[in-house]
């Protein structure tokens, strides 16, 4: 049983590491983890060993957990008046890590206790700077420009989901590491040269809010931060291709056509009554959300889980959102991706769920748990984190464990 026990109390980690190095490494891991979880307790009906010691449950993970389970089921049912069958299951499947990892967290609770949670943080660190490091040298050795900023260098992920990781940084580092800072200016390059907007916007916004944090005691701490910020920035000068014009470019478009011309303006210029036609990751996702409003309008009680992207299709078609149209855009956001599949029902749920756990991890005063939260609701907002599965596992598996694991342990292993 002893080897047994070691390798389950390896598993959460084992996870984290190689789910930031390749999206799809995280299913083998938790595919072995689950064959040891069974065969765990298959081998108690013969050979029962003392119960571990641990404290009671914490409350944040069965909010958490509970919430999670419930969504998967949500989708579950969502199958009952879906018409595309082989999208529902399809989305079953990707968001089957739902159900498994808060399953498998609570029998690593009650079995190992808190033994190898810890341990997870470091493997998250050990896996970013893997990544980053591969990704750079590969940039380097390549001779490829294009592989030194957005798509380009978060490689198999979505530089979005990337760059939410990577925002983690400042808190997993152990503080007093000689390398703290020289670590943190490279994620704050390396999130620049993501040229991800909404990246750049979270990144700013919690590593701004931990600067004022951490500022007012002049710590080693707040100097990393500081550094990580002011890397973030010339890494989004450097590797920005574009990326910010487009944005300036579409919101003083907006600004233009919300202006109205006098009648007789509008004779002399025939072409004025024609809408323009807008590109870019902007205004695609502003058709995209325009989209989902007039789908939830129209269907109060969701479409179902199969049939989000063809019923946002046919609004793209008919409101010429071409962008939109061509990429068959998801909702692009996680609250109205469930507006749309499960109507007001779907909202309020995951509403509920995500402002319940930010409102947990303040009670218990986790600064993981609450920075990963809501670092995840400000991303949730503009993607449709819970779509892939470089969204899903990070997302359940960090909040589960940080959720078991208190601030102080935490706080503690870091320094």
């Amino acid at each position: 049983m002893r080897s047994f026990n070691k390798a389950l109390q390896a598993m959460p980690a084992t996870v984290a590491l190689f789910m930031v190095l390749n999206p799809r490494w995280s299913t083998l891991p938790l595919a072995v983890w689950f064959l040891l979880a069974v065969a765990y307790e298959a081998a108690r009906l013969f050979n029962a060993p003392p119960a571990a010691d641990r404290v009671v449950l914490p409350r944040a993970f069965r909010w958490f957990a509970g919430g999670s389970v419930l969504m998967y089921f949500l989708m579950a049912v969502g199958l009952s008046w879906t018409e595309n069958m082989a999208a529902g299951w399809f989305a079953l499947e990707v968001k089957f890590s739902l159900l498994l990892i808060p399953l498998l967290m609570l029998h690593h609770w009650h079995r190992q206790g808190a033994k190898g949670l810890n341990a997870v943080p470091m493997a998250l660190v050990a896996g970013l700077l893997m990544f980053m490091g591969w990704r750079l040298v590969l940039a380097s050795v390549s001779g490829d420009a294009e592989l030194w900023r957005y798509d380009g260098l978060a490689g198999p992920f979505h530089p979005t989901y990337m760059g939410m990781y990577l925002v983690l940084m400042p808190l997993l580092l152990r503080e007093k590491s000689k390398w703290y800072n020289l670590a943190l200016v490279v994620t704050g390059v390396f999130v620049g040269l993501l040229a991800s907007k909404a990246a750049w916007i979270v990144a700013g916004l919690v590593w701004g809010c931990l600067l004022v944090m951490h500022g007012k005691r002049r710590g080693f701490r707040a100097w990393g931060i500081g550094m990580a910020l002011v890397g973030m920035c010339l890494g989004g000068w450097l590797g920005d291709g574009g990326r910010l014009n487009e944005f300036t470019g579409y919101v003083s478009a907006e600004l233009v056509s919300t202006q109205v011309d006098s009648p007789g303006r509008a004779a002399d210029s025939p072409q004025s009554n024609q809408p323009t036609v807008k590109v870019g990751s902007s205004a695609g996702r502003m058709q995209a959300w325009n989209a989902s409003l007039e789908v939830l309008e129209a269907a109060p009680f969701g479409v179902g889980t199969g049939d989000v992207t063809d019923a946002l299709c046919e609004v793209y078609a008919e409101s010429n959102s071409q962008y939109a149209l061509e990429k068959r855009m998801n909702p692009h956001s996680t609250w109205l991706q469930l507006a749309v599949s499960h109507g007001w029902i779907g909202l309020l749920l995951i509403l509920l769920w995500w402002f319940g756990t930010v409102v947990w991890a303040f009670r218990v005063q986790n600064a993981l748990l609450l920075t990963w939260s809501i670092a995840w609701v400000l991303n949730g907002t503009i993607e449709s984190l819970l779509e892939l599965q470089q969204g899903v596992v990070p997302t359940i598996l960090l909040c589960c464990v940080f959720a078991l694991s208190s601030s102080r342990a935490l706080e503690a292993k870091a320094n």
